[in-house]
């Protein structure tokens, strides 16, 4: 007969990454909407003002591709996120069929929850990369509001 309880309590490790992943996501999304707001607003500024003057149309330049530049670290965060959701589904599905069907997964089991966990680990040091380099951003629209 199978143990319903041992069968949660085994499966709940990956589900709670799951739910903590899903809330990194969400904030990883968010900030990924905004900055992809912003490139737009700016590359509309540009295309449709007549910049005469080539200071302001360069630190707009410069400031696109800082955004850019987040932009790409984002997506990878939000990349690695997804991959820790995956494996973390694979450690539970796998957990499910060792403990329903008798069948020895535990290699998968662990392989795929180490995965997950270094999927979160390469998220989070794409997050941090990308709050480092928001202050550069910011710095450069205010430089820009200063011409």
């Amino acid at each position: 007969m199978i143990d319903i309880l041992s069968l949660m309590n085994d499966a709940f490790v990956p589900m709670a990454l799951i739910t903590g992943v899903a809330l990194l996501i969400l904030g990883i999304n968010e900030r990924y909407s905004n900055v992809m707001e912003r490139i737009r607003n700016l590359n509309r500024e540009l295309v449709c003002d007549e910049l005469k003057n080539g200071k302001i149309e360069a630190s707009y330049n410069r400031q696109i591709l800082s955004l850019i530049r987040m932009a790409r670290i984002l997506r990878n965060a939000l990349l690695s996120m997804y991959f820790a959701v995956f494996f973390a589904i694979i450690s539970s599905i796998s957990t499910i069929i060792s403990i329903i069907g008798g069948v020895q997964l535990t290699d998968l089991m662990l392989i795929s929850l180490v995965f997950s966990l270094l999927s979160v680990f390469l998220g989070s040091i794409f997050i941090i990369s990308h709050i480092i380099l928001s202050l550069r951003a910011i710095e450069i629209d205010i430089k820009r509001e200063n011409l």
